[in-house]
C-alpha cells in the first residue's frame, strides 16, 4: 500500500502529537490559524506543496524532503513507530506472516482513537501469537 504525499504529512504530523495548526505555524513561522488553513489543504490535497513548503515541513517532522516525498507506506509507519520506540523487527514478521496486516490495522485504530478497533485487534494479534504456540508444540 503506497500513501500519497499528504497521507505522509498527515502520518507524521499525528505522531509527532500535532494538530494542523501548531504544525502550520511551526514549519511556516506563521499564526496557528494561517498555519491551519495550509495544512488542511496540504493534507486534503487541495493544495499541492512547493519544494520550499516540502523542505519547511520535512524539517519539523525530522525527515528530508525528499525522503518525505518518497516514502513508502511502510517506511512512513517505521518512522512514525520508531519515534515512540514502536518497531517490529523484520525477523519477528517473518516468523509471524500473519502480524503485520494486524499492525497496519492497529495503527489506523489508533490514529483515529477507536478503542473498540484496537481492543478487537489486540485480540487478534493475542490469536497470532497463540496460535504460533501450538503450532510450536504440535511439532515439538
Amino acid at each position: 500500500m503506497e500513501l500519497t504525499l499528504s497521507e505522509k504529512i498527515q502520518l507524521l504530523r499525528k505522531r509527532l502529537g500535532l494538530n494542523q495548526g501548531q504544525f502550520g505555524a511551526k514549519a511556516f513561522n506563521t499564526s496557528v490559524e494561517t498555519g491551519r488553513t495550509k495544512i488542511k489543504n496540504i493534507e486534503l490535497g487541495k493544495q499541492k506543496p512547493t519544494p520550499d513548503d516540502l523542505a519547511q515541513m520535512s524539517t519539523v517532522l525530522g525527515v528530508s524532503p525528499s525522503a518525505l516525498s518518497r516514502m513508502s507506506a511502510g517506511e512512513a509507519a517505521v518512522l512514525a513507530l520508531s519515534r515512540q520506540g514502536m518497531v517490529v523487527d523484520q525477523a519477528v514478521l517473518d516468523h509471524f506472516p500473519q502480524l503485520g496486516p494486524y499492525l497496519e490495522m492497529l495503527n489506523r485504530a489508533v490514529s483515529i482513537k477507536d478503542e473498540e478497533l484496537i481492543e478487537h485487534i489486540a485480540g487478534k494479534l493475542s490469536d497470532v501469537f497463540a496460535f504460533s504456540s501450538q503450532l510450536k508444540a504440535i511439532n515439538n
